[in-house]
C-alpha cells in the first residue's frame, strides 16, 4: 500500500498485530486500547473520526466487540480510500478443547455490513511471502511451508512455489486428503505432527 508515514491503521486484533506494525513503523489505533475494549455501548454521537486512518486491519481478536466493529465501519465508509484488510482467511482455529472462530471469521460482520470482501494480506495470499522474501532473501528451492490447514497454509506454500508439509495435529485430517471427498489441494508431504521431524533429524 505504501502507507504514508502520517497515516494510520485501525486495528481489530491483539498485541501481536500491534507489535508487527510497530516494527514496520506503521502508526495504528484501536487494537488493545482499553477505550476500544470497553463493554460500554458504542455511541456514534461521541465518536470522533480520525481522518488519518487509511486502512482497517482485522486479525484474530479475542476481545472483539461492537465498539471495534462500529469504529472500523465508520472508517471504511467515511474516510475516502480507506482499505479493508484481513491478516488471513482462517475460518477457525484449533484449541485444546475444540475449534473456535478464526481470524478470518472476525471480519464477517464488516463484510456483511459493507457488502464487500477485504483484501487478505496473509495466508494464502502470495503478498506475505513476497514481503518475507524481500526481507529475508530465502531460497524457495530450499524452503518448506509447514501447516495444518490445506486452504491457507498449504495453498500459501504452493502459491510461492515452496515444498509443503501438512501436519495432522490441527484442522486437516487424513480423511480430507485421502477420503472420497478429498481436497484438490495436495501437499507434497504429510506427517502426523511436527515432532516427527525429530526422527528425521536422528534425535
Amino acid at each position: 500500500m505504501k502507507l504514508p508515514k502520517d497515516k494510520k491503521v485501525y486495528v481489530i486484533g491483539m498485541a501481536g498485530i500491534e507489535e508487527e506494525l510497530r516494527e514496520e513503523g506503521v502508526s495504528f489505533i484501536g487494537g488493545t486500547d482499553p477505550a476500544d475494549c470497553t463493554l460500554e455501548p458504542f455511541s456514534l454521537s461521541s465518536f470522533s473520526l480520525d481522518p488519518d486512518v487509511q486502512a482497517v486491519l482485522c486479525g484474530l481478536d479475542l476481545s472483539v466487540n461492537y465498539t471495534k466493529l462500529s469504529k472500523a465501519f465508520q472508517y471504511l465508509t467515511r474516510n475516502p480510500g480507506c482499505q479493508f484488510l484481513v491478516t488471513n482467511e482462517d475460518s477457525t482455529f484449533p484449541s485444546a478443547d475444540g475449534l473456535l472462530p478464526g481470524a478470518g471469521a472476525i471480519s464477517a460482520p464488516l463484510r456483511y455490513a459493507l457488502e464487500k470482501d477485504p483484501i487478505s494480506i496473509g495466508k494464502p495470499a502470495k503478498t506475505m511471502l513476497d514481503c518475507i522474501q524481500a526481507k529475508v532473501k530465502f531460497d524457495p528451492e530450499r524452503t518448506i511451508m509447514i501447516g495444518d490447514r490445506l486452504n491457507t497454509d498449504i495453498l500459501f506454500g504452493q502459491a510461492g512455489s515452496l515444498a509443503t508439509l501438512l501436519v495432522l495435529t490441527g484442522i486437516t485430517s487424513k480423511q480430507d486428503i485421502t477420503g472420497p471427498n478429498a481436497s484438490p489441494i495436495v501437499p507434497d508431504y504429510v506427517t502426523q505432527s511436527i515432532g516427527d521431524l525429530r526422527v528425521v533429524d536422528g534425535q
